[in-house]
């Protein structure tokens, strides 16, 4: 089977047209598309490198220059003024250069950070004569040169390179701290570091390098007279000297702190005695600096005393002189200093006193008064509504108080005089003398008036449906038992002891509520039925308060009952009113 090649574009196939077989066919069109891959296969090269050309450009490929320092000045203007001469500090840090170059016109520069570059030659700073601090860490420097116009130089950070030797800084007449941390100085021993005896140099670091040399100590440290600080750690030195720690400090007499910690006054003379004596003259030593910070305590104590007493005999004097004195503190024309203080500073505050108002404290001031004054009248209002509520009938004595979680708690008493006070007056002068004079013994009918006044309870405070049954059914026990009583006693013939006390309240309230009864008719025609009130206001004679027809208040009980005479007996067997008593 053959294919004609007419149909298909002459490109594919260059050559003469010519039968081709299935097979021809799929290998023609499969080397056609591989060219075709291989194609954007190499496309897409060449712009991923140019892509990593550009990043490359931005990650250390430029020089530093003026252009580059110009774009620098661009990017922050808050930082930077655009006349070079100006600035006093640059930041060039993470810029991968590996030159320091166009900075002839950076005069005034007074600070350089060039931190995590590629620098290998500290060079380009012959006109950066005022500069103070240079700060070349983690570049690939090996050699300190470069810095001979730089004689203001007052901090130099070289830490994180590969210098092997301490030079170039004899013009550096002014450096006070120089930080070599993590390089490769020591391995020549006492020669890498000896140009630092002399210096002026204060604070130096130079921790995790090679120096094994204990010689360093007495040759060099020693021999640095403004030394104060000095960090040593990670150094085989600190292994060679022997009592590494008493040694520096003995031979650096000014040292303040030293690797991690201080340098006291007190261990400085621990470590002279050391170095006298060794251990012994060591331990006599501190039990002397113990000796003298007791005494010096005692002796300060001492001083706090005689002061405190002091001041008081000064007062008891000036009391006793004031004493004798015509003037007071007040009427002195004499002034104080503090008087005179004072007075200055209230004048002061007087005159300036627009000046020295708050007016965001006024008005929280304000807001806080108008809040406090509302609560309180809220508060008012409640206490007001309370006590109207709180105006209840008396309650029944011995009522049981209600204890479940959701109930109120009824803690009424009944007081008997309450309602012998509202009893029904006698009618006539037989009745009264009667009551002045009884023949025998009858109770009282209490059971109305306990009815009159469990319904006024129930009216003013209903209380719940359980604890209502619990305590009608404990007020009806203790009805049987007060009748059971006053029955055994009317047996007896004898009178309670508070039956006296009921004849004359009741002698004394007839006449009253006979003319309040005369007056109500002659002026009405006819007695009230039915008076509204809100709240139980007191007993009302021929009334009682409860909740009926016409609503709360009180409504008229009808022809009141005449006062029962006393018994006859009118001796009392002792103990009778204090059983009763007891049982009330």
């Amino acid at each position: 089977s053959c294919i004609r090649l007419r149909s298909f574009p002459p490109q594919l196939f260059p050559g003469p047209l010519k039968r081709m077989s299935v097979t021809e066919l799929d290998r023609a069109l499969h080397k056609s598309v591989l060219k075709r891959e291989a194609t954007k296969e190499q496309a897409f090269r060449e712009e991923q490198q140019r892509r990593d050309a550009d990043v490359h450009l931005g990650f250390g490929a430029t020089d530093m220059c003026k252009a580059e320092l110009r774009k620098i000045i661009d990017s922050d203007k808050r930082m930077y003024y655009r006349t070079e001469e100006l600035n006093d500090k640059l930041y060039i840090h993470y810029k991968g250069w590996k030159e320091i170059g166009g900075l002839e016109c950076w005069t005034g520069l007074k600070a350089i950070h060039a931190e995590c570059n590629a620098f290998d030659t500290i060079k380009g700073l012959h006109n950066c004569r005022n500069l103070r601090s240079l700060f070349l860490s983690e570049n690939c420097i090996k050699r300190i040169s470069g810095l001979d116009n730089c004689t203001q130089l007052w901090s130099l950070n070289l830490s994180n390179n590969f210098i092997e030797r301490i030079e170039g800084l004899s013009k550096c007449t002014g450096l006070n701290t120089l930080t070599l941390a993590k390089n490769k100085i020591g391995f020549r021993g006492v020669e890498d570091l000896i140009e630092l005896a002399g210096s002026s140099i204060a604070t130096l670091d130079v921790q995790d390098n090679k120096i094994w040399d204990p010689d360093v100590l007495p040759e060099v440290f020693a021999q640095m007279e403004h030394l104060r600080v000095l960090y040593l750690k990670g150094n085989e030195c600190g292994k060679n000297i022997p009592n590494y720690r008493k040694s520096i400090t003995v031979y650096c007499e000014d040292l303040k702190y030293l690797d991690d910690r201080p340098v006291f006054p007190e261990d400085r003379r621990a470590a002279d005695a050391f170095n006298r004596g060794g251990l012994e003259e060591e331990r006599v030593e501190r039990r002397l600096i113990k000796d003298e910070n007791n005494d010096k305590h005692d002796k300060n104590m001492k001083a706090f005393q005689a002061m405190i007493d002091a001041a008081r005999s000064e007062k008891r004097e000036r009391d006793a002189m004031r004493g004798e004195d015509k003037y007071t503190d007040e009427s002195d024309p004499v002034e104080s200093v503090e008087q005179r203080m004072k007075k200055q500073i209230d004048k002061w505050k007087e005159e300036n006193k627009d000046d020295l108002r708050e007016d965001m404290r006024d008005y929280a001031e304000r807001c806080v008064k108008s809040e406090r004054e509302a609560k309180e009248n809220a508060k008012n209002k409640s206490q007001e509504n309370e006590m109207s509520d709180s105006e209840v009938p008396p309650p029944l004595e011995n009522e049981p108080q209600t204890t479940a979680g959701d109930e109120k708690i009824d803690n009424r008493k009944l007081v008997y005089e309450d309602i012998w006070d509202a009893a029904p007056a006698a009618k006539t002068a037989t009745e009264a003398k009667a009551v002045a004079a009884p023949a025998k013994f009858v109770p009282p009918p209490r059971r109305a008036a306990a009815s009159a006044a469990a319904s006024a309870d129930a009216d003013a405070a209903a209380p719940s449906s359980s604890s209502s049954r619990g305590g009608v059914a404990a007020a009806e026990s203790v009805e049987q038992q007060r009748d059971a009583a006053l029955k055994a006693a009317a047996e007896a013939g004898k009178a309670p002891a508070w039956y006296a006390k009921f004849a004359e309240i009741a002698g004394k309230t007839a006449a009253p509520s006979s003319t309040a009864a005369a007056g109500d008719a002659e002026a009405g025609g006819a007695a009230k039925d039915f008076i509204a009130a809100k709240t139980f206001t007191g007993s009302r004679p021929g009334m009682s308060f409860k909740t009926g027809p016409e609503g709360l208040g009180y409504y008229a009980d009808g022809a009141a009952q005449p006062v029962p005479p006393p018994p006859a007996a009118a001796a009392e067997r002792p103990g009778d009113g204090a059983e009763l008593d007891e049982m009330d």
